[in-house]
C-alpha cells in the first residue's frame, strides 16, 4: 500500500476512538478549564499511610471524594496501593504521583460525603499548626521570657 492509499482511507472507528480518548481525558477530576469537578477540602490533620511493607506517619493536606494529597517524607512509587487513615476514617487508594514532600492518592472507591463533613469537623477541632505558626509561638514565648527551654 502506498502513501496516497493510507491518506485517503477513512478511519473505520472514528466515533469509538473519540469516545475512548474523551473517556481517558475525563477520568481525572479536572475539567478542560483547569478546574476540578470535585472540590477539595483543605485540611491539616495527622494521618497514617500503610502499605504491605510499612506504615508511615503523614499529614493529610486535602481531601475529596475521589482522592487526597498528603505531606510525607516517604517516597511511594506511583501505582503503589496504600491505606490512608485519619481520625476514625480510612480509604484504600493508589499513589498517582509523588514529588518532594507530597503524594497524590486516588481512592479505589469514592468516600462518602458524610466522611468529608466529619473530616471538616475533625479539622476544626484538631487541625495541626503550620510550621511557621509553631516557630512564631516559640519566638513569642522566648521574647516574652516565658520560654523555659
Amino acid at each position: 500500500m502506498d502513501r496516497s492509499d493510507s491518506e485517503t482511507r477513512a478511519d473505520p472507528f472514528p466515533a469509538r476512538r473519540r469516545h475512548i480518548c474523551v473517556a481517558r481525558c475525563a477520568e481525572p477530576s479536572i475539567t478542560g478549564s483547569g478546574r476540578r469537578k470535585l472540590a477539595r477540602l483543605r485540611v491539616r490533620l495527622a494521618a497514617r499511610i500503610s502499605t504491605l511493607c510499612e506504615t508511615r506517619q503523614t499529614i493529610l493536606a486535602d481531601l475529596s471524594q475521589r482522592g487526597a494529597r498528603v505531606l510525607t517524607e516517604a517516597r511511594f512509587e506511583p501505582g503503589c496501593e496504600v491505606l490512608l487513615e485519619w481520625g476514625e476514617h480510612e480509604a484504600l487508594g493508589e499513589v498517582v504521583w509523588c514529588n518532594l514532600n507530597q503524594c497524590g492518592i486516588a481512592f479505589i472507591e469514592p468516600i462518602e460525603e458524610a466522611t468529608l463533613i466529619a473530616t471538616r469537623q475533625l479539622n476544626d477541632a484538631a487541625r495541626l499548626p503550620r510550621e511557621r505558626e509553631v516557630l512564631r509561638r516559640i519566638a513569642r514565648r522566648w521574647a516574652s521570657g516565658t520560654d523555659q527551654s
